[in-house]
């Protein structure tokens, strides 16, 4: 079997990996620290030669299968998935409660940005550190929490596949891009040995990263209000429920 194909079979048993969150007793920071195991070999290849698009490409397939396994988890086994992801109850009481009232973090730069630079800069410095597998870690938290909002959205609403396509937001998904980008660049200096080996290509990938991200500000500060009130729209009439209070903080 060739290295290519090897690595995308490793890779295809990603959404398996949610699985991990059912294991009674495992810990809701099993999944994350498993997950980059499916990724990990592939991506460090790929940047140790230096090819950053590659890089790019398997670490954004692995981040979409991850997300797959998780909704597919949370909207046929919803006990396990509220069990076993990490942060993930609070991120959906936050997340439905922006969409069923319009008051959170989501609608104000103000709040939303210090969470931002915190969760850039934590990211940064493990990948930095650890050749960019820790920064494999935190993505896949990050991306368990949001995925299993998503999947708890398409359940709710009664659209399991335009639901969660609908609440995976843009600028979340911006987001992913820059961070996954700038994983790349940032696992390099251990993976090569060298404390800076960066280049000019180096450097306009970082300001392509940083472009991303200030574009997720723009997209996130100009749209959330409005896109959490579209949001709302698809659950009222799908599941009036969501506004009779059946989940908690909806009602």
């Amino acid at each position: 079997m060739s290295t290519a194909r090897r690595d995308w079979s490793w890779l295809a048993l990603t959404p398996l990996l949610p699985l991990a969150a059912a294991i009674p007793g495992a810990g809701r920071w099993l999944l994350p620290l498993v997950a980059p195991l499916t990724v990990y070999p592939a991506f460090a290849a790929r940047v140790r030669c230096g090819d950053y698009e590659a890089a790019w490409q398997v670490a954004m397939s692995w981040a979409a299968l991850l997300s797959l396994g998780v909704i597919l988890l949370t909207e046929v086994w919803p006990q396990a998935a509220a069990a076993g992801i990490l942060h993930g109850q609070a991120y959906r009481a936050e997340m439905f409660g922006w969409v069923a009232t319009g008051a959170a973090p989501e609608n104000d730069w103000r709040q939303f940005l210090p969470v931002h630079l915190e969760h850039l800069l934590l990211f940064v410095i493990l990948t930095w550190v650890s050749g960019g597998y820790l920064g494999l870690v935190m993505g896949a938290a990050l991306v368990g929490w949001m995925s299993y909002f998503v999947g708890c959205f398409a359940l709710a609403s009664g659209h399991p596949v335009l639901g969660a396509a609908a609440a995976w937001v843009p600028w979340a998904v911006l987001r992913v891009f820059a961070f996954v980008l700038l994983g790349a660049l940032f696992a390099r200096p251990l993976l090569v040995r060298r404390p800076w080996p960066f280049t000019r290509l180096e450097y306009r990938l970082m300001a392509l990263a940083a472009a991303g991200l200030v574009a997720d500000v723009l997209v996130k500060t100009a749209l959330a209000h409005t896109y959490g009130l579209w949001l709302r729209e698809m659950a009222r009439h799908a599941a009036p429920a969501l506004y009779s209070g059946a989940f908690g903080t909806w009602g």
